[in-house]
């Protein structure tokens, strides 16, 4: 028997020292209790003292059912423990299988040092310590309930310092405190446009910061892609350039934001002014670089410390889908992704929520996705989200919990301002607005010189007029033009296969940029680091597979030969999706080898500029207007009242509408000077001026346009593309009414086909409103008209004084506005007509170019167009001397020397 106990004792000692390995796991070890008997009272509960008073346990009466006896040990911290930060004796207290009606309330005594030291009661479940929801007395004791005996423990954390200090300093005496927030999201490179989307929305946050000096400028993700063409040409770098230009405060890394590889994300993170979360992501690359994106961030806003962490959502593939399915990839080399979202908010949380005083998680990961981890991670307070694209939107949970969707496209942003009682930290009230970025009157002077000198940097020829659509083509016949390009600049390819649903944006006819091409096929580098998912790709394959490849696709845009042989080869174009993922779109061909050829909007580019220096539009093979003699534009000025209605220059012709001969124009009109009329003169001085009046529907102007039918109508023997500019001014008393300005109904039989509304736009309205910009009373404006009447396609522009001011483009500016050699002006069937002033009238029967209307400017005394020929040599030194170049950015390949992998050039 004395031999059985000796080995017992060896075996439990040799286990004891098998479980002893190096890993962090804290081993229970069964000792002699310190105290044992004690006693829990059904009728009084329990106060009790240990460790010389360092540890209190308190239980209420009826906490037990029945009288309960427990025991407690004290037992010093392993360096384990130590090492994981535990700064007390360990506290076990047994059995651990009672049951508790209600939970105890366990303190444990704080150390004398607590300089930037946080602790909490941490309870040892499986081997590992677990930390409790603790509060601090004010005798100096960490205080948890527990539910349950075990082994208890105090341990410390250093606080997170405050990275960044926002506002005015604390007033220790005030009872409240507001915190505002003017977030955006998916800005998407849309800051080289002229609305100057960006400048606007940083100068709603500087006055925003006036009001409010504790107003935090927050961004949620994707600032990447979609945009400007500038992106392209600069291969990213304009767009790292611009966000920093925006100063955030706070914003989170989205999808879009890995597109262009390693080495420029850590350029794109390393901000000096913005906090960038990544807390989903780990930089694992080259120890000679760093990653500046971090987990967690406190940021001190008055007398708030406020917790910011963010998240990244998955990422795109070439079919332009998002990847969901295990396992994802991450999104480039020497960065790895965590997609387990909720379990790293809930370790953020759990670690840092009581070190602050309000949790925000600026996320990108989509309205759906940040409510599910809002509703089940405790503690998320505001979530400021992004990557939805579906509008703003605002919703409470029944936790407390807020979520945020903000505008995209930089279209509009979200002001927020939260209310503190600052004895508890408590939020106290909820102003939530949305305000749309045109609305903005303002622009930040810093930040419009900023993107424009990046914009002169990267892109100077992103609004340069580099081609003329004589139409406004369908997806499909923009489709063909890219075949056509493809095929142009690419000899070796003798067929292209095209998903026309792959256009994004239709052109409008008239002048074409870089923008233009661009904004028909954004690149979005799907996946990121490799080629746009719209770009251009090549397969070689037999004219029976090629056949057959037409037979599985009878939708997509083909431009192949007449004559295709079985058994030759062929190089076919594809769009990238179909040609990485040939068994998806062509299941009887075997998987194809696929060759980069361009990015699209890079080939229609080149293209253009091409057909521009042979003097053709680019979607037909007529002659641009620019190459040949102008014929077809009158001007008149209005400066013999001798004779009224003679013309500068051209064939059209004016008169008065009289077709009851009644004579009432020399009568109700009158010839004469601003002077002599007592108006104001124009900007440039007095001028000669037609004073009309109020016209019945049998009076008006009928203008008689000498020129030939063209255009979708030609056919029909009516002129559908032309342009109506006029110098107009109404006098107080004819403002705030319908006033019309054009009727092509020769008879004026119903309404008129453009007009001047009520609230003083300009414009028609079809099923779409289309009324634009402003005329105020007693100022002249220079206003214009230019239409491409088409039965399916029609299209209007409209200008105030040199700018496009607005687009009809719903494709309903058909036959009715088309017109039959002749139109009437300023009339109405119905009386919709005020008297006025008309300085100068210009009509041409074609359509100008967006170039050729902000020439004219705005009104002055004379309106004179100057035909801009060009010859042939110029045309091809000024395009070709513009083609985009796109070469390696030095600092990137500085930087590539530094990663494993080296970086794709694309043309």
């Amino acid at each position: 028997m004395r031999f059985n106990t000796q080995l017992l004792v060896i075996i439990l000692t040799s286990l004891l020292l098998t479980a002893c390995g190096g890993d962090k796991t804290t081993k229970e070890v069964a000792t002699v209790p310190d105290q044992s008997g004690l006693i829990i009272s059904v009728e009084n509960g329990l106060s009790a003292e240990f460790a010389q008073g360092d540890v209190t346990l308190n239980a209420i009466s009826n906490t037990v059912t029945t009288d309960t006896t427990f025991t407690y040990t004290e037992t010093s911290a392993s360096s384990t423990d130590i090492e994981q930060g535990i700064v007390s004796s360990i506290h076990t207290f047994r059995p651990n299988n009672l049951i508790f009606a209600e939970p105890l309330s366990l303190a444990i005594k704080l150390p004398d040092e607590q300089t930037n030291l946080a602790f909490s009661i941490v309870q040892l479940v499986d081997g590992q310590w677990q930390t409790l929801s603790t509060e601090q007395s004010d005798d100096g004791f960490a205080v948890s309930a527990i539910t349950e005996f075990g082994s208890f423990a105090l341990m410390s954390r250093t606080v997170p310092a405050a990275s960044k200090t926002i506002g005015e300093q604390c007033n220790d005496t005030a009872s409240i405190q507001t915190v505002r927030f003017i977030h955006v999201a998916d800005l998407h490179a849309r800051f080289g446009f002229k609305e100057q989307l960006f400048s606007r929305i940083r100068s709603y946050y500087d006055k925003a910061k006036l009001e409010n000096p504790n107003t935090l400028f927050t961004n949620g993700g994707d600032d990447y892609e979609k945009g400007t063409v500038a992106e392209q040409t600069s291969q990213g770098l304009a767009t790292v350039e611009a966000i920093k230009a925006m100063a955030f405060d706070v914003r989170v890394i989205g999808n879009h934001d890995y597109a262009w590889g390693p080495e420029q994300l850590l350029d794109f993170a390393d901000d000096d002014n913005a906090i960038v979360l990544s807390s989903n992501t780990e930089y694992d690359g080259s120890s000679e670089t760093s990653f500046a994106g971090v987990d967690f961030s406190v940021v001190q806003v008055g007398c708030l410390r406020i917790g910011f962490f963010g998240m990244t959502s998955v990422p795109w593939n070439e079919l332009d889908e998002p990847v969901e399915d295990e396992p994802i990839p991450d999104f480039i080399a020497n960065f790895k992704m965590n997609w387990q979202w909720q379990e790293v908010a809930e370790q953020i949380v759990n670690q840092y929520r009581q070190d602050v005083d309000y949790m925000v998680m600026v996320s990108h990961l989509g309205e759906g996705t940040d409510t599910r981890i809002a509703q089940n991670v405790a503690g998320i307070d505001l979530v400021l989200g992004g990557h939805t694209h579906g509008g703003e939107s605002y919703q409470t949970l029944d936790n407390g919990s807020i979520i945020i969707q903000p505008n995209f496209f930089a279209q509009g942003l979200t002001d927020l301002t939260l209310t503190f009682n600052l004895e508890d930290k408590t939020l106290a009230d909820v102003d939530y607005n949305t305000i749309a970025t045109t609305s903005i009157t303002t622009q930040d002077e810093s930040t419009k010189n900023a993107i424009d000198e990046i914009m002169g940097r990267y892109a100077p020829d992103a609004n340069t007029e580099i081609a003329v659509s004589e139409n406004y083509p369908t997806a499909e016949e923009l489709t063909t033009i890219t075949a056509k390009a493809t095929m142009q600049q690419f000899p070796e390819i003798d067929a292209a296969l095209l998903d026309a649903s792959q256009v994004q944006d239709r052109w409008l006819p008239g002048t074409l940029t870089q923008e233009d091409f661009h904004a028909a096929f954004k690149v979005e580098r799907q996946p990121s680091n490799t080629p746009g998912f719209n770009s251009i790709y090549q397969v070689e394959v037999t004219g029976s597979q090629l056949k057959s490849m037409l037979e599985s696709q009878p939708e997509w845009v083909s431009v192949v030969p007449d004559n295709i042989d079985d058994a030759s080869t062929y190089q076919v174009a594809l769009f990238k999706g179909p040609a990485l993922n040939s068994g998806l779109f062509f299941p009887a061909l075997p998987s194809l080898e696929a060759q980069l050829v361009a990015e699209s909007w890079w080939l229609l580019d080149n293209y253009a500029r091409a057909r521009t220096s042979q003097c053709l539009y680019l979607d037909t093979d007529n002659t641009l207007n620019a190459c040949k003699t102008d014929d077809a534009v009158t001007v008149w000025n209005f400066n013999n009242p001798e004779q009224g209605f003679s013309s500068d220059v051209g064939p059209a012709t004016l008169s008065f509408f009289d077709p009851e001969d009644k004579n009432w124009g020399p009568e109700d009109s009158q010839f004469a000077t601003t002077t002599e009329l007592e108006i104001a003169d124009l900007p440039t001085g007095a001028s000669g001026v037609l004073a009309f009046a109020r016209h019945s529907p049998t009076q008006g102007l009928t203008l008689t346009a000498n020129s030939a039918a063209n255009g979708d109508y030609q056919t029909e023997g009516l002129i559908a593309d032309y342009t109506l500019v006029m110098d107009i001014m109404w006098p107080e008393q004819s403002t705030n009414e319908w006033r019309s300005l054009l009727q092509t109904d020769i008879t004026n039989s119903d309404d008129a086909d453009l007009y001047v509304s009520r609230d003083n736009a300009i414009g028609i309205a079809t099923s779409d409103s289309g009324y634009f910009g402003e005329l105020l009373a007693n100022s002249w404006h220079r206003i214009a008209f230019v239409f491409y009447a088409a039965p399916n396609n029609g299209a209007l522009k409209i200008y105030l004084d040199g700018e496009l001011i607005g687009i009809k483009d719903e494709g309903e500016i058909n036959e009715r506005w088309a017109i039959n050699n002749a139109a009437l002006l300023l009339t109405d069937n119905d009386y919709e007509t005020k008297p006025g002033y008309l300085n100068a009238l210009l009509f041409a029967g074609r359509a100008m170019t967006d170039a050729e209307i902000a020439n004219m400017g705005a009104a002055q005394q004379q309106l004179s167009f100057t035909q801009s020929t060009r010859t042939l040599n110029q045309v091809v030194e000024r395009h070709y001397q513009a083609a985009p170049q796109i070469i390696d950015n030095p600092w990137l390949q500085q930087r590539s020397k530094f990663f494993n992998k080296a970086r794709q050039t694309v043309n």
